[in-house]
């Protein structure tokens, strides 16, 4: 893991690896440059608020959203939630009551629930592959939470 974001290799995207770094530096670094890229960062912004009032361990955030690519097409992500996470939904807790909203009726697709380090590790190994036909390694952005 790294601390801050590098520059775009020249394929667009980040270099290997995770690449730590705080909302302020996600939002200004990713979330400014085309109206797409606003609203997306509008919806980011709402799942690092939502992650932060249930105490969530670690946002882990992919897709074109952390590309060089000027539209991106989504931001995906993966909330590693707390181990009470269902005692926080059981009482009615708001932030939780809406975290498992998304993550039953999977709205938005891009958000993603674990609770495992284990699983926390294979999503990270996915998400570090591009969909190019030579599933190139590419670097991913964790959000201090």
């Amino acid at each position: 893991m790294s601390l801050g974001i590098p520059p775009f290799r020249p394929d667009g995207y980040l270099p290997e690896g995770i690449h730590l770094c705080t909302e302020a530096e996600a939002t200004f670094r990713f979330g400014t440059q085309s109206r797409r890229r606003r609203r997306l960062i509008v919806r980011l912004r709402r799942w690092i608020e939502l992650a932060r009032a249930i105490g969530a361990l670690r946002l882990l955030v992919d897709g074109s959203f952390v590309t060089a690519k000027a539209e991106p097409d989504d931001v995906d992500a993966v909330l590693f939630v707390p181990q009470n996470f269902s005692e926080l939904v059981a009482q009615e807790d708001e932030a939780a009551l809406e975290l498992e909203e998304m993550f039953l009726t999977r709205q938005p697709e891009e958000l993603f629930p674990d609770e495992d380090e284990s699983v926390w590790q294979g999503w990270c190994e996915f998400f570090s592959r591009t969909r190019e036909s030579d599933k190139r390694r590419k670097g991913l952005v964790e959000i201090l939470v």
